[in-house]
């Protein structure tokens, strides 16, 4: 395993501090609190008729937006935009402290609280069921992390980001509120500059009630899922929380002013679909002990030790789909032995450290 120092682990007490050190103390208050009596925070900006509810780490290992919320609502409030006049925004950074606390998807009850919207059984479940109906937004906005598998289309190219305009129903109606939705989501891609390195994707939209974003959207309020994804060469997701920034700073900018409803929705689904074909490292040139040229997938794992973040690298096993990798290393160029790929993976693994610097491959 290496230890990877980063800003992906984000527990409840470094979050107090960015809300400290950024200023935004005076507009946040405690929403209510964790199984494990953790404070849920919520911050409340503008003074509009507009109404806007966001929420961040409801997985508690999805971190990224949760730090392009801080920087810009930082921004937003020393600049005092002029558009929060038009706009009531409530903001929760992190739904899940306690998940968060333990770098981990669920919830100290060991439940995904992105299947618990209609059951509501948890206490962060009900603390955004209730802000929603007492709230009443009129546009809301669901934040992740998506893994690094996943692809813009049918390509290499991963995707930094993804949107989804969840569906209300089982056969992914296009009504009002989820055409403006979709409307929402073509503008903001619109504003996006992707590099040869990155683009944008279309999160898979299969209809399931339980999910928030697609209750909530049953509910008749415009939801958008926004996924901040990977970079081959940033583990860190730092570029990633630049774009998630600007992607948010743009919707305010739109909703503020009444914009999203004069798109059409064919720019939201001209946006290529996510395909989960990605893996981290594609290793070519590998010269097995029957003397064949193969390749090896490695996909790094995540974990959590004594406060740091730990990657491992595991070999994928064989698929039916052609896999691609985020980088693609040319093992020719390190060593001309063999490699027995009949071994079990860790003594496979072991065999490619003597030559690969995985650690090199993380930063």
């Amino acid at each position: 395993m290496y230890t990877f120092n980063n800003k992906r682990y984000l527990p409840p007490d470094v979050l107090d501090g960015l809300i400290v050190q950024n200023n935004l103390y005076d507009y946040t208050s405690i929403l209510g609190y964790s199984v494990e009596n953790r404070p849920i925070l919520v911050s409340s900006f503008g003074s509009g008729k507009r109404k806007v509810l966001l929420w961040s780490q409801m997985h508690g290992n999805e971190s990224t937006t949760t730090r392009a919320l801080i920087q810009l609502f930082s921004d937003l409030t020393l600049k005092k935009s002029s558009f929060l006049d038009n706009l009531s925004i409530k903001v929760i950074y992190q739904l899940n402290p306690d998940g968060s606390n333990k770098y981990s998807r669920f919830n100290a009850n060991g439940i995904d609280l992105n299947r618990d919207a209609i059951k509501s059984t948890q206490p962060e479940s009900k603390l955004l069921n209730s802000l929603f109906n007492v709230f009443k937004p009129h546009f809301c906005i669901n934040l992740h992390d998506q893994r690094s598998i996943y692809a813009a289309g049918n390509t290499n190219v991963p995707a930094l980001i993804s949107f989804l305009a969840p569906s209300y129903d089982e056969s992914k109606s296009i009504n009002e509120v989820r055409e403006s939705a979709m409307a929402m989501i073509g503008n903001i891609y619109k504003k996006i500059k992707p590099d040869k390195n990155w683009s944008v994707g279309r999160y898979n939209d299969d209809f399931n009630i339980n999910c928030f974003g697609d209750f909530f959207m049953s509910q008749n309020t415009p939801t958008i899922l926004i996924e901040a994804g990977h970079h081959p060469n940033d583990f860190g997701r730092n570029l990633v929380v630049n774009e998630i920034y600007k992607c948010l700073s743009n919707f305010f900018y739109l909703f503020a002013h009444g914009i999203q409803t004069k798109s059409n929705i064919s720019t939201y689904l001209s946006i290529p679909e996510n395909y989960n074909h990605l893996r981290d490292l594609e290793i070519t040139n590998i010269t097995c002990l029957e003397g064949l040229s193969n390749k090896l997938f490695i996909q790094f794992y995540e974990s959590l030790k004594r406060d740091k973040i730990y990657f491992s690298p595991k070999i994928e096993k064989e698929s039916s789909k052609n896999l691609y990798g985020n980088r693609i290393i040319d093992f020719s160029k390190y060593t001309n032995k063999s490699i027995d790929l009949k071994q079990n993976n860790q003594k496979i693994i072991e065999k490619l450290k003597l030559f690969l610097d995985f650690e090199l491959f993380l930063r």
